[in-house]
């Protein structure tokens, strides 16, 4: 267990993603508030194209920080794996907005939301952690 890593990475998610969060539900709710199929449809597709990948990218560079206390690997890091995670996430959150738009009371969505980040987390803190294989050089 490296006490350091879960540090931050709670830090992350209580100082960060929490508020974050919150205020990201608050926002998509009142502006959208039918939770009509369409529109949690909708509030689905936001999240995916702008929230998600800004989360994703601060934990990201949240990990080049623990890694080596530099942000200079970021812009590769979000080169090689950016597409990946939020294609993976896909598969996650709009199930997990679809449960929290239509059956959440819209004052619990931010705790439901933490839920389904925690099982995320996990996700991103093993995909954070995959060094890049260094190309292999022809021997002679």
């Amino acid at each position: 267990l490296d006490a350091g890593r879960l540090g931050a990475t709670t830090a992350i998610g209580g100082v960060y993603f929490a508020p974050a969060a919150h205020h990201w539900y608050a926002l998509v709710t009142k502006l959208f508030p039918s939770n009509s199929p369409p529109y949690v449809l909708v509030k689905a597709a936001l999240g995916q194209v702008f929230f998600g990948p800004l989360v994703t990218c601060v934990f990201f560079a949240s990990a080049c920080l623990q890694a080596d206390k530099s942000l200079r690997h970021l812009p590769r890091k979000i080169k090689s794996d950016l597409f990946a995670v939020q294609l993976a996430g896909v598969g996650y959150w709009p199930f997990v907005d679809l449960i929290s738009f239509s059956l959440i009371p819209v004052n619990y969505i931010p705790v439901f939301i933490n839920l389904a980040s925690f099982i995320w987390t996990i996700y991103l803190s093993i995909k954070s952690r995959q060094q890049q294989k260094p190309t292999p050089t022809p021997h002679d």
